[in-house]
């Protein structure tokens, strides 16, 4: 990464000398509906690990306290994500052995009876307000956040991995491409959340909740919890039953199989059926995955350049450590190569490439400066202007 760099000699740096960043696919359901959508396979954010966690501290590494790290404990699983109803059907009707333990977690909030109705799973008030006021401080290691999903005694695996929502479905800490991936699936969970809260609504209204629980599920005005205020109920972490059957209307002690039945109206749509139901604001969203796409798989290079934006965390002997697109995600330069980057300054990119290799006796390859570009080290001047 940090090599020496001699004047009297030509040195090539590739960017196979920065820190190179997996992912996981998208669940199934999700999958099939972003195939029929994409000309291509999902792009894999490979450095993403989540068995073994890319943002716990490893044994004896040097650090400082600018670095940023997750507990083992919790990883990033300190965020409880709202579950859409068909989701929740999908997860009670897999009786995969492997998905046993996940299906428990699930069961266990059904009986608890917290923010379950016939819009899904949702959030428990309590947490939401531990998050929204401590999220910077809390996230990825309080164990109190800790998703109940989170199955601690397997290895701290994702108990609803192949149906996770879309928040977890396209959360990373670390992006192969740089800003390019964030990009990419801040516009797939744009979509996809679009899709769920479409689908979740339309899954209520075909199953036919009545009148008075719609009323409940979607009041005139704002209810005190969506305030930020928490009764008693939700703050002792108890189901209020008066509550549960107003919501519930004429599904009310029937709530999984009321789950198992939008599982299996979703289950039939296919990529075509989803946008006709959820309407314009996907074929928007669906735009913008696309063009997010196109450039995710493009190797193309801005023709002007000049440096961007960079956070320096670490300083070692002969290279900085820097942030510029996401705070989880470092890239290391080496010294010599961040006194080049003044050289890009707006010029065309290949002349500031051929004073480079003049003056400094350097060649920059170009799959470097596209990395350097995904990062947010060089930045179009097009674009940042």
């Amino acid at each position: 990464m940090a090599n020496q760099f001699d004047q009297n000699k030509q040195v090539s740096y590739s960017a196979r000398e920065l820190p190179v960043i997996p992912a996981s696919p998208l669940p199934p359901l999700y999958a099939g509906w972003i195939d029929q959508l994409l000309a291509g396979p999902l792009p894999q954010e490979s450095d993403a690990t989540c068995d073994d966690c890319a943002m716990c501290l490893e044994e004896d590494s040097k650090h400082t306290r600018t670095d940023i790290f997750f507990n083992p404990q919790t990883k990033c699983c300190t965020y409880i994500p709202a579950l859409p109803n068909f989701l929740v059907g999908r997860i009670l009707a897999d009786q995969d052995p492997n998905s046993a333990s996940g299906r428990a977690t699930v069961e266990a909030r059904l009986r608890a009876g917290i923010a379950v109705t016939p819009l899904g799973l949702g959030q428990p008030p309590g947490f939401q307000v531990l998050y929204e006021h401590s999220r910077e401080s809390l996230f990825g290691r309080s164990r109190t956040l800790r998703c109940p999903h989170y199955l601690a005694e397997e290895g701290g695996r994702c108990g609803v991995w192949k149906h996770r929502a879309s928040i977890c479905a396209t959360w990373y800490c670390k992006y192969v491409r740089g800003e390019v991936g964030l990009n990419f699936w801040t516009a797939m969970h744009q979509l996809l959340s679009a899709v769920e809260k479409s689908l979740t609504r339309w899954c209520v209204l075909e199953l036919d909740v009545g009148t008075e629980a719609l009323k409940h599920l979607f009041p005139a005005s704002s209810s005190p919890r969506s305030n930020g205020r928490i009764d008693a109920y939700a703050l002792d972490g108890i189901a209020d039953p008066t509550e549960a059957r107003e919501i519930w209307g004429h599904w009310e002690g029937r709530e999984k199989e009321f789950y198992l039945q939008c599982s299996r109206l979703v289950e039939s749509l296919d990529w075509r059926a989803v946008k006709a139901i959820a309407g314009p604001e996907i074929g928007i969203f669906s735009s913008l995955v696309c063009e997010g796409y196109r450039k995710i798989i493009s190797d193309e290079i801005p023709s002007r350049l000049k440096a961007g934006s960079l956070n320096t965390i670490r300083t070692g002997q002969d290279f900085y450590s820097i942030t510029s697109y996401n705070e989880y995600d470092p890239i290391y330069l080496p010294k010599s190569l961040m006194t080049m980057l003044p050289y890009f300054d707006g010029r065309p990119t290949v002349e500031a490439l051929q004073v480079i290799a003049a003056k400094e006796n350097t060649i920059l390859h170009q799959d470097l400066i596209r990395r350097l570009v995904d990062f947010g080290v060089l930045i179009s001047v097009g674009e940042s202007e």
